[in-house]
């Protein structure tokens, strides 16, 4: 196998351990407040209905879905900004709501385009003693495996595309000696070019589904990327097409240039630079739908991110490349191309670490987050595989230095140089160079998956919140998950102690199954303890609601306030069966 194809093969299945961490990203944007209120009690029904997030939300797949106290869907109109407020979320009520408790089911994508989505209920007049509780946490379906999958893969495949056709690009204008590429280089610009075109629309009609939970069918639903092409990704994708189009001109013109002239340093840098201006305006459209379009210092962290890209694209993209030409036939080429690259190498690893330190600054900003969010932990695991990357190159660039870096002077130096290495040591320079190209792919693998992944600061900003919620908070629901280990055997239970009082309680016990939707099952049962005051276990009646998976206790009486204790046995056949302890507040 020659090393153009040992390259190519290495750089595509360092792809495949990637693959098995792709998911769905932790919400970037946070309710801060509704209204109406989570869990309040109007005297009158509400004109609207609104929510304001931690940052700006999109509209294009914004959807809020309101059902009533049977479980109807309300119909309302589609969610807008209020008083062109882009974090304030607000859909108005059509008509009258008569009383009883509504759950309202709300998903948008955040201004780094990762999709968030929760549920809150309210009350108008009197809640709804009979209706179903709702799960905040299972009110959005999440995408499917497989349309996760193929997400992840377009997203990578863009970003190896952008390698290819920028990496190949730059070599053959400011690495070669000739001003024409040659057959494998043409190759791998092509590959490039229509990789990084399929991936485009790929992300285009998956994102959609991706986001809102759908199968993947909705790729094709024409409605649905409509609306993806209104959102702030959909845009950059429309863009990057367009770029594309006018990069694909440019690239036809140069593939069909006649001579191999040796070109001037002038004609190089200019080359060079219209190169990598071209590949940082292609990167825009990755920064601009990324972490770097949110928060603080964007309008810096854009271009940061950009230059960020545009050195790995050169860099990894150069490294298929060489690995492509190495060839002890070419000794002479080799001698002027191999040492440039080498030199552009080094340049694009001092922009790689400088872009690298002040991303990682701002999207992780402590040394505990590396350790402790799920950004971190993969930040870390990129470095750890860009150090391998660093020491190969190292080790590349001192057989570099070696055949090539010496002076031509005496008549035997001329002839070395004619000479060039011998075909053993190409073919160990081909292989390190092959290794750096599989890296390079697992690189460009976890930086797909940085993209995708909220940043450590918005996950410990999710958890906190998430940690004063799991509180007990009296009349507030509790939610916990079970896993009775049979079939269908996992789900979440949900248990409202309602006033949240010590004296006479309502107990509201909601069983639901993964996708949120109210289950009946075999058996329930619940017992409540006080850890200080309670000398044994108060058995807490439930009865059967008559609606699916609900069951209430209305003749509960606690006698102490304080933090008690609530165990839920859940049975859902014969012998499957799950034991599920929750706390709840009582003020």
């Amino acid at each position: 196998m020659n090393n153009f194809a040992r390259v190519c093969i290495a750089f595509v299945l360092a792809l495949l351990p990637v693959l098995g961490v792709q998911g769905v990203a932790s919400a970037h944007a946070v309710v801060i407040s509704t209204s109406p209120a989570g869990w309040a009690v109007l005297g009158s029904s509400p004109t609207e209905v609104s929510l304001t997030f931690s940052e700006p939300v999109e509209l294009g797949l914004a959807t809020v879905r309101m059902l009533g106290p049977a479980g109807d869907t309300i119909t309302t109109a589609a969610p807008a900004h209020a008083g062109g407020r882009p974090e304030v979320l607000v859909v108005p009520v059509p008509r009258a709501l008569s009383d009883g408790t509504y759950t309202v089911n709300w998903q948008v994508t955040s201004a780094d385009t990762h999709p968030v989505h929760g549920a809150f209920v309210f009350s108008v007049g009197q809640p709804s003693t009979s209706a179903a509780l709702p799960a905040p946490a299972q009110a959005h379906t999440e995408a499917d495996r497989f349309v996760t999958l193929s997400y992840g893969l377009a997203r990578w495949l863009s970003f190896a595309g952008l390698a290819l056709l920028a990496g190949a690009a730059f070599f053959v204008v400011w690495c070669q000696a000739g001003a024409v590429a040659g057959r494998r280089v043409r190759l791998l610009m092509s590959s490039g070019w229509w990789s990084l075109l399929v991936a485009t629309v790929l992300v285009l009609l998956l994102y959609g589904p991706y986001a809102t939970g759908r199968s993947l069918t909705a790729a094709a639903d024409l409605s649905l990327v409509a609306n993806t092409a209104s959102t702030r990704l959909g845009v950059a994708m429309l863009a990057r097409l367009l770029l594309l189009g006018l990069v694909g001109v440019a690239l036809l013109r140069f593939l069909r240039r006649a001579g191999d002239s040796e070109a001037t340093d002038l004609q190089r840098r200019r080359r060079g630079v219209a190169v990598l201006a071209a590949t940082c305006v292609l990167a825009l459209t990755w920064s601009a739908a990324s972490h770097s379009a949110a928060g603080d210092l964007a309008g810096l962290a854009l271009m940061t991110d950009a230059a960020h890209l545009t050195a790995m694209a050169v860099w990894l993209g150069g490294l298929v490349v060489v690995g492509a030409v190495v060839r002890s036939a070419d000794a002479l080429a080799m001698r002027v191309a191999v040492p440039r690259f080498s030199q552009v190498a080094l340049a694009s690893v001092l922009v790689l670490v400088a872009t690298g330190v002040f991303q990682s600054w701002r999207l992780v900003g402590t040394p505990s987050a590396l350790v402790g969010t799920s950004y971190g932990r993969v930040l870390l695991g990129k470095v750890a595989v860009a150090a391998v990357l660093l020491v190969l190159g190292a080790l590349a660039r001192r057989w570099v230095q070696h055949h090539y870096g010496f002076p031509v002077v005496s008549p035997s130096d001329r002839r070395r140089a004619a000479r060039g290495p011998g075909h053993h040591q190409v073919r160990r320079f081909g292989a390190v160079v092959a290794a750096e190209a599989a890296i390079a792919g697992l690189v460009l693998g976890l930086t797909a998956v940085l993209v995708g992944t909220s940043s450590a600061a918005a996950e410990l900003a999710a958890e906190k919140q998430q940690a004063e919620v799991a509180q007990p908070v009296p009349g507030e629901p509790v939610i916990a998950d079970f896993d009775t280990g049979g079939a269908a055997g996992r789900g979440k239970i949900a248990v409202v102690v309602a006033p949240g009082a010590s004296g006479g309680n309502e107990v509201h016990l909601a069983v639901l199954d993964e996708r949120g939707s109210p289950r009946d099952v075999a058996e329930v049962g619940a017992t409540l303890s006080h850890p200080e005051r309670s000398p044994a276990p108060l058995v807490v009646t439930l009865r059967y609601s008559g609606l699916p998976g609900h069951y209430i206790s209305d003749a509960l009486s606690l006698p102490v306030s304080g933090r008690w204790e609530m165990s839920l046995k859940i049975r859902t056949s014969d012998v499957d069966e799950a034991i599920v302890h929750v706390s709840v507040g009582i003020p």
